[in-house]
């Protein structure tokens, strides 16, 4: 895998059986797997991820979208948190072994204020037009150039990247990306894997 980072997002339109399947393909070519359901009780996102782990995809492998408890007791391998969390170093002093905190920033104001919270990465975006965001303007590249010049944290990029779109993003500053429907929703999930560390590692090379 690249020194760059990928991160693949759950879309919440999988059962935990079919996501299970093709986390197993997957998670030896990524950074991190994120279970993001927002649609599923606390109780159901609890039992999948007992689930997935059962299946055996490392738990070092797997990230929880909010949660704090469930990625502590599990020792997963991060904790995403949404932009509108107040109280990130709270969370952050309760939950000490949870190995990696993220959180979703929209602006260089909000990566600074979160990178000073303690805050170990920060997912930005979107980057480019997506249909889970219909109707609202992507970020673009600028933003995200002007973002990652004012941390030093990684800032990992999302929305509409597509292995076309890797380089450019990369050259913005991002130090990895995050990828949804892209992967889930490709005809084979791991050779859309694939094809997005191949240009994650192409730009390693460089």
């Amino acid at each position: 895998m690249s020194g760059y980072e990928l991160h693949v997002i759950s879309n919440g339109k999988l059962g935990w059986t079919e996501l299970a399947a093709i986390a197993t393909k997957i998670h030896p070519y990524v950074t991190a797997i994120h279970i993001r359901e927002k649609k599923k009780p606390m109780d159901e996102i609890f039992i999948g991820l007992q689930f997935l782990l059962e299946t055996g995809i490392p738990a070092k492998s797997l990230y929880i979208n909010g949660y704090p408890w469930i990625a502590s007791s599990a020792m997963l391998g991060g904790l995403q948190l949404p932009g509108s969390t107040t109280l990130l170093p709270t969370i952050r002093e309760i939950y000490r072994c949870v190995q990696r905190t993220g959180i979703s920033v929209h602006s260089a104001e909000e990566a600074i204020q979160r990178e000073q919270e303690g805050a170990d990465y920060l997912m930005f975006g979107h980057i480019f037009a997506t249909k889970s965001k219909l109707g609202a303007p992507p970020r673009g590249l600028e933003q995200l150039r002007n973002v990652a010049a004012q941390v030093v944290v990684p800032i990992i990029a999302i929305g509409g990247i597509t292995p076309e779109r890797v380089r450019p993003v990369l050259e913005a500053g991002a130090s990895g990306i995050a990828v949804m429907s892209g992967i889930w929703e490709a005809a084979d999930p791991l050779e859309a894997v694939k094809a997005y560390t191949h240009e994650l590692q192409r730009m390693e090379a460089r």
